[in-house]
């Protein structure tokens, strides 16, 4: 098959051939429709910051497909299925993983750094990792079910447990932040303010409904201005990892307030105000990844009409322009949300 290809100690993604392997039993084989191009593709990719634990590495972790060939153990699928991969990996056998909680695993993982990922023409990877698409949502929207929505749909809906007319933050309005303020609004969120140093970021949060845009200026106190300007908030999700932002922000918290961390940065994050935190009972909590629950609640919020993700989708590309596009979501050309890669163009 065709692959996109990360050769050790290159910046950048070769088209290779490579065999694919025989199919194991509990294995499914998928065609790939789209992949899209996300953040940590670049840590790997452009910088690497983050490393895969295989070679030949071909990274993608955002995929969707249909189902061209089953191993003699699956009971779920059958070739023809529409599907989305799971970006996550994990044991399967520990006490996390049986109660659904697989983000927990000791042995967390993601397709594309542990495992052969989705910019090739097939991806080869075992059933539980696999959800039903329905015809309704297209490939490219599907594909980005896998982290960059289901992602903040974990950290707003079970770590932050956000309820209907609560006002919420969300502090970064990249590829995860940009669907914290849909997946806000499509779980009833009162007002939603937008917090990022670049307007187009906040430009795309007002599209997804955001109600007031933050544009963050050197030296502001971040909380200050969201204190003021919101009267108190009840969600912040941080997607940035920049802790100054959060330490700032506790101050604007309501009684019973929630703060989830997305973004991790290399920071200390640092309480000054002990007693406020204490006696407000403010939770600082994180978030990592999803479990089995959001993707098939992300499809049902879709079909319910509360959740569009066209405007997510700022171009579709053959697999032999991944470098140029992996550069163009680095520099931002054209405000971009996610681009997907299509190996069948």
């Amino acid at each position: 098959m065709k692959a996109a290809v990360l050769p050790q100690g290159s910046k950048s993604l070769e088209i290779q051939e490579l065999d694919l392997p025989p199919l194991f039993p509990n294995q499914v084989k998928v065609k790939v429709k789209a992949c899209g191009i996300c953040g940590s593709d670049i840590h790997l990719i452009l910088h690497g910051k983050m490393k895969a634990t295989y070679t030949p590495c071909v990274p993608g972790h955002e995929t969707s497909g249909v189902v061209t060939e089953i191993g003699e153990q699956i009971t779920k699928l059958k070739v023809g299925d529409r599907v989305v991969v799971s970006a996550g990996t994990s044991c399967g056998k520990c006490k996390h993983c049986l109660a659904g909680r697989e983000n927990l695993c000791e042995h967390i993982g993601v397709i594309g750094f542990n495992q052969r990922g989705g910019f090739a023409e097939y991806i080869q990877t075992e059933e539980r990792y696999l959800y039903i698409l329905p015809d309704q949502i297209p490939f490219a929207e599907g594909a980005i079910l896998a982290d960059a929505v289901s992602t903040p749909y974990h950290a707003i809906k079970y770590q932050g447990e956000l309820k209907a007319g609560e006002t919420v933050a969300i502090i970064g309005c990249g590829g995860l932040g940009i669907h914290a303020v849909a997946i806000a609004k499509a779980l009833g969120a009162g007002k939603i303010f937008a917090i990022d140093i670049d307007s187009g970021s906040l430009e795309n949060a007002k599209s997804y409904g955001a109600n007031e845009l933050i544009l963050v200026e050197k030296n502001m106190q971040v909380g200050k201005v969201l204190k003021e300007k919101s009267g108190g908030i009840d969600l912040l999700c941080d997607f940035t990892g920049f802790m100054p932002n959060i330490e700032s922000s506790v101050r604007a918290m309501n009684r019973g307030g929630r703060i989830v961390l997305v973004g991790i940065g290399r920071n200390k994050l640092e309480i000054p105000m002990p007693f406020f935190l204490i006696e407000r009972q403010i939770r600082i909590t994180g978030s990592y990844g999803s479990d089995r629950r959001a993707i098939p609640e992300l499809i049902q919020l879709y079909k319910d009409n509360k959740l569009n993700l066209t405007k997510s989708i700022s171009g579709i590309h053959k697999l032999e322009d991944t470098n140029e596009y992996l550069h163009a979501l680095e520099e931002k050309k054209g405000n971009p949300i996610r681009f997907i890669i299509n190996p069948e163009l």
